[in-house]
Parts: C-alpha cells; sequence; structure tokens
C-alpha cells in the first residue's frame, strides 16, 4: 500500500509539471534522493504501472510513460483483498467513487472460497441491525436471529409439526392453559456459558416485559417456574394450544442471563452458528462444535454487504434470483410466498373514514390496473393469503378522490417494494392525485411515529413457514393495522384470537383466522394487492437447487 500512495503522488506531481521531467525533478517533488526515487520507479516499472527510459547523453531526456491510472491500481489492488476475503481493509481506504468500483467487482468474489477450509461467501441486500430477538422485527433479522439462536421447539417444514428443540419433550395440562417443557442436558451457549432453565425463563419474562410489537404474544403469561430436573413451566392466563408453536417464534429464541453491552450487534446464542464478525461490510459465522443437534456441514460463512437502499434505489441481480433475461436452456423454478403486500388506510383522513370511501379506493387500485398479467414474481390479491379470495378487486373508471388530492404515503426503506409503490403511485397520478412518499429506515419502520401523518401505510407481511402461528403473530403485532383499526374491532379481534388460541384442532382453528382476514378484507381495513413469488432461474450445470421457504436458505443445511 505504501508504494501504492507513492504512485498516487507521483502521478500527481507529474500531472501538475505538465512535462516530462528528468530524474532530479523528481526526486525534490517526491522528497527523496535520486537513488531512491530511481529505485521506486524501478519498482513501479515492475509492477506495470509505467515505464520509465532514463536520458542518455546531452539532449537526450527521460521518458515517463504511464499504464494505469492510481485508481485503477487501488481498484486492482482491493480486488486481490476481495479475493482473500478481506473487506474490510479493501474498502476503508477507497473514496465514494472508487467504493463504488471495487462494489461492482464483488459477485465476482461470492461463492464457495477455494481455500482449504469449508467456507461459503454469501450477499446481502442491505445492513444488518439488531440481533437480539426481543428485536427481530424484519425478514432479514429474523432469519439471521434463528441461525445464531436455538429455541425451546422448532417447526419442521416437512412434516408441517412441530419438533424438539432445546426441548426433548414437553405436555400439557388444565386445558393447554400449564405448559411444562424439558431441556436438554449439557445445553451450552457459543461463549461456553451453560444454557440452564433459568435462561429460558429470564427470556420469556423479559420478552413478557419489553415493549414491542409482538409483546402480546407473551402477556398471556401469568408466572414460570423452573424445576430442578430441567423443566421449564408457563402459567398462561387462558387455554392456548399454540403455545408449542410460539415458543418456536424466532423471537422466543433463548437468551443468555447475562449478555454484553453489544449484545444486539454480536449476540451470543446457542444455534448451529455463532457470530464472529459485524461490521459495515460482512458477518461472518462460524460453526458452533458444541451444538446440540448434528454439526454444521460448512466451517464458516461470510455474508457481504451489497447495499441498495430506497424506494427509487436501482435493485441488482447477482443471478442468485429471478433473471429476466437468462438462457431458455435453464431451469426456471418458482414458489409462492406465505402472505400479502397490502395497503392500510388512515380511516382519520376525512378521504378515508368509510368503508364505502376505503372500498372504493381499492377498487381504483385494482392490481389487474397496474401489476402486469405475466409478471413471474407477483400474483394480483383478494386476501391475505393467496388461497383466500374475500373480495376480488373491480376496477373503477373514475378516481374517487377529487383531482389535486394530496396523499401521503408510508412505507419501510427497501427495494422489495419498488415495484408495487410505482404501480399504484402512477394510478393514482392517473386519477389526479399525487402521492409523498416517505421512506422509513428499517429499524424504525414499526415504531408508531412512523406513520404520523400518514394518509396510507404500504407493508408486506411474509411468513416463516408454520401458517397457524403465521396468522396468530400477525393478527396479535402491534402494527399500523392494530393501530388505525376502531376500538370495537380491535375488541372483536382480540376476542377472535383468544378462540383461536383456545382451539386445540388446525382446521377448526384456520377457519377463525380465515374468518378474521375476511372481514379485514371486506371493511376495507386492510387492502390487499399483491401475493409474492420467489423465482429462481438454474443454469443446466447446477443440480440439487431449491427454493428455501421465507426466501432464505437454513445456514446449518448449506
Amino acid at each position: 500500500m505504501k508504494l501504492l500512495a507513492q504512485y498516487r503522488r507521483l502521478h500527481t506531481l507529474v500531472s501538475h509539471l505538465g512535462q516530462q521531467p528528468g530524474l532530479p525533478a523528481l526526486a525534490q517533488g517526491m522528497h527523496c534522493s535520486e537513488r531512491h526515487m530511481r529505485n521506486l520507479l524501478a519498482s513501479m516499472q515492475a509492477q506495470g504501472w509505467l515505464t520509465w527510459t532514463a536520458g542518455r547523453g546531452r539532449g537526450h531526456h527521460s521518458e515517463l510513460n504511464w499504464c494505469i491510472a492510481p485508481d485503477a491500481v487501488a481498484i486492482d489492488h482491493m480486488a486481490d483483498l476481495l479475493r482473500e476475503g478481506d473487506l474490510e481493509r479493501a474498502f476503508v481506504q477507497l473514496n465514494p467513487s472508487q467504493r463504488a468500483a471495487l462494489s461492482a467487482r464483488l459477485p465476482g468474489y461470492l461463492g464457495a472460497d477455494q481455500g482449504p477450509g469449508r467456507s461459503l461467501r454469501m450477499p446481502l441486500f442491505r445492513k444488518v441491525h439488531s440481533l437480539d430477538p426481543l428485536d427481530a422485527f424484519s425478514r432479514l433479522e429474523a432469519y439471521l436471529v434463528r441461525q445464531v439462536f436455538s429455541r425451546l421447539t422448532e417447526f419442521s417444514v416437512g412434516t408441517a409439526s412441530i419438533t424438539p428443540g432445546l426441548a426433548h419433550h414437553w405436555e400439557s395440562e388444565n386445558q393447554a392453559q400449564v405448559w411444562h417443557f424439558w431441556l436438554r442436558p449439557d445445553l451450552r451457549f457459543h461463549d461456553g456459558t451453560p444454557l440452564e432453565a433459568q435462561d429460558v425463563k429470564t427470556t420469556f419474562l423479559r420478552l413478557r416485559a419489553k415493549s414491542n410489537i409482538y409483546q402480546r404474544l407473551y402477556a398471556c403469561i401469568s408466572k414460570m417456574e423452573v424445576g430442578s430436573d430441567q423443566r421449564v413451566s408457563f402459567f398462561l392466563d387462558a387455554p392456548h394450544y399454540l403455545w408449542p408453536r410460539c415458543v418456536a417464534n424466532g423471537n422466543s429464541s433463548i437468551v443468555p442471563r447475562a449478555r454484553p453491552a453489544d449484545f444486539a450487534r454480536l449476540p451470543v446464542g446457542s444455534g448451529p452458528f455463532k457470530l464472529v464478525r459485524h461490521n459495515a461490510y460482512k458477518l461472518t459465522f462460524r460453526a458452533f462444535k458444541d451444538y446440540y443437534r448434528e454439526r454444521p456441514l460448512l466451517d464458516e460463512i461470510d455474508l457481504w454487504m451489497l447495499e441498495a437502499t430506497g424506494p427509487q434505489a436501482p435493485g441488482f441481480d447477482l443471478q442468485f434470483g429471478y433473471n429476466a433475461s437468462a438462457s431458455t436452456a435453464s431451469t426456471r423454478l418458482s414458489a409462492p410466498l406465505a402472505g400479502c403486500t397490502y395497503l392500510v388506510c388512515n380511516p382519520a383522513s376525512s378521504y378515508f373514514s368509510t368503508v364505502a370511501q376505503r372500498l372504493a379506493l381499492a377498487d381504483w387500485l385494482a392490481p389487474s390496473t397496474w401489476l402486469a398479467s405475466n409478471s413471474p414474481t407477483a400474483r394480483p390479491a383478494s386476501g391475505l393469503l393467496a388461497q383466500w379470495q374475500h373480495r376480488p378487486a373491480t376496477p373503477a373508471s373514475a378516481c374517487p378522490l377529487p383531482p389535486g388530492t394530496h396523499l401521503r404515503l408510508v412505507m419501510s426503506q427497501t427495494t422489495e417494494l419498488t415495484e408495487v409503490v410505482q404501480g399504484i403511485t402512477a394510478r393514482l397520478s392517473a386519477g389526479g392525485v399525487t402521492v409523498e412518499i416517505v421512506s422509513v429506515p428499517i429499524q424504525q419502520w414499526h415504531h408508531p411515529k412512523s406513520s404520523e401523518g400518514a394518509d396510507l401505510v404500504l407493508s408486506r407481511e411474509v411468513m416463516y413457514h408454520d401458517l397457524h402461528f403465521g396468522c396468530f403473530d400477525w393478527f396479535s403485532a402491534d402494527m399500523t393495522l392494530r393501530r388505525w383499526m376502531p376500538a370495537k374491532r380491535v375488541v372483536w379481534l382480540d376476542s377472535a384470537l383468544k378462540r383461536a388460541q383456545a382451539q386445540a384442532r388446525d382446521a377448526p382453528r384456520m377457519k377463525i383466522f380465515e374468518d378474521i382476514a375476511r372481514t379485514l378484507v371486506q371493511q376495507a381495513l386492510v387492502l390487499p394487492l399483491s401475493h409474492e413469488v420467489q423465482v429462481l432461474e438454474v443454469a443446466p450445470d447446477v443440480a440439487g437447487a431449491r427454493i428455501a421457504p421465507y426466501g432464505f436458505p437454513a445456514l446449518e443445511d448449506l
């Protein structure tokens, strides 16, 4: 790097001189002896950066020619660091334009590392925020929390059932109002401290006490007891047959009683991978040798930041996902995501205070008017889940809002909603309505103040695996949907959720959730817009590719 800095100084010096300088002038400008200057020029020539021919005899001038610009040399040097996986050193010394140039090279260094260890480099589309399970609200953080932490139970996608996790056995009594879980022996956190029943108790009492959007899920805990036989008992305020599913939720991940000050950035869990590096450029996960299940196949996984933020920011295609220009020889895999992209109207706005007004907006924004019929990644929604057809929107001939209306739409700061927000703003613009788009940073998205003064909130719900708990979780969460709901509807919703959790059988419980969703849609408390589809183009020479639920693969399965 010292030679590169000297090359940059030399390039600037010669540019300022404006003529071919001799060795004495170069040495004077570089503040060194002629002998040292000659050695520098020889070293730079050996690197292929320049050519230098010394003048011999009277009237023969020295000749200096540039082979490569200093910025290009810097980028090439940093590319060598990328090859070694050293993103920190590669980026820290560059200016913004150089960083942009180097970022364009990042995809070429992703994939399996060619070194002796079993490691993998994967891209991330944005920076990661808090990895404390208490604060894991967004899809990316919730996914990473599942790799770092373990839970009492887990949900098996293959069998669509709850399986043992940290707890090897559980049972209920008093009509599912009391639940007992027995921990496996010799469990440990990543730092080597024992994971004990008291850690489980502390975890759930913390979830019950701390204010966050999922606090309602844990408010039902009346008390907890810890037994000498590694037993943890939950005493709930009502029958709750969904409780084993609730403790399998990512937010229910078990955390240690003693947590370091930077726990949200470098958490200590007991999952298959421990996080050993978390900075502005990458996250490094290392296999946890004392994991209670089988050891992960990979030793280390690097997640590199390739960030693009804001609703108008261009996306990037690393060909890990859908690529419209892919070869026809490729195989296309697709799978729907459980959930929905939807609008919530502010009933305090004079434009949306009645059901009729909100339904009229739903018809004007009918997905068929702005969503391409052949879109491979989205389908028009007429319910909150793809299998629910609760109110297909009928395209209206006239916009229900007066020309000149100004609306304020709030959304999270992500590129995932770009196509949707462009579609609905174009449709509203066609009706003479202007839309002010407010993009809220991910870490502030669920704060109540984020939607203050908004007429509309654009949101997306993607469920992890378990539809039963996913619906319960969605309707229980303290988000804009619930905050803007009329008080009597909140009472109705909570009553319906109580009935759902008291239902021991899956089919009747799902019927309750569908009834909730139908009412929300038909009352236009939610305007469903689209259901998303994951699409993966697989090259002919790639075998064994599959689409993971939730859009992310479990690191332990790689």
